[in-house]
């Protein structure tokens, strides 16, 4: 990613014949998700990650427990502020040009719909909800323009009123759910669980 994009930093400086950015950048925007994937799985996962999650769920107990909280808040808005960077860096050259209406107020709506339809509060959920979100937008754009931001305003009160959770929330309670099940069932009828029981 990095010899990318100092080669194009050097053919756009000194006026080399250089190939063009979608030719250079496709391999950098493939690895740019898994990595940035992996760091954010890192710093969730660490004891870092941990304090983080409590300060968003109980911030005055955290204080209360002696961390300081506006460190913490401060580093992961400079990670996520890193983040949108390399997203912006890698956008423009996907897209080819940048102007303006790309800071409207119905992008930043779309951006919540992602999260909210994949999952808030996951790393998974709005990578889902981005493809999601991204695949109708492709096809209701073509086949029915008029139509798209009805669509989307219709895609965020569904979510919000029915998959509260996200897509990936939902089925981690559709897994507890059939686990309570299972559990309950083996308590019920234990015989039909155990090796060689008859169920009676």
């Amino acid at each position: 990613m990095l010899s990318s994009m100092l080669c194009l930093l050097f053919s756009s400086l000194f006026f080399f014949n250089a190939p063009p950015t979608t030719e250079i950048y496709p391999l950098s925007l493939h690895d740019a998700l898994p990595i940035c994937y992996l760091v954010c799985r890192f710093i969730v996962d660490s004891r870092l990650g941990r304090v983080i999650i409590a300060i968003r769920d109980a911030e005055s107990r955290a204080r209360f427990l002696g961390y300081r909280v506006e460190y913490y808040k401060l580093f992961v808005f400079t990670v996520s502020a890193v983040l949108a960077g390399v997203a912006g860096a890698l956008y423009v050259p996907q897209v080819g040009i940048i102007n303006p209406s790309e800071f409207s107020p119905a992008n930043s709506i779309e951006i919540v719909i992602w999260v909210a339809l994949g999952g808030r509060g996951t790393l998974v959920g709005p990578i889902i909800g981005a493809l999601a979100v991204n695949y109708a937008k492709s096809y209701f754009t073509g086949a029915l323009p008029e139509v798209w931001l009805f669509m989307l305003g219709g895609l965020f009160i569904f979510s919000t009123l029915f998959l509260p959770k996200g897509i990936v929330g939902t089925q981690s309670i559709i897994d507890a759910f059939e686990a309570q099940r299972l559990k309950l069932a083996k308590f019920l009828r234990p015989y039909d669980y155990v090796e060689g029981g008859d169920g009676r």
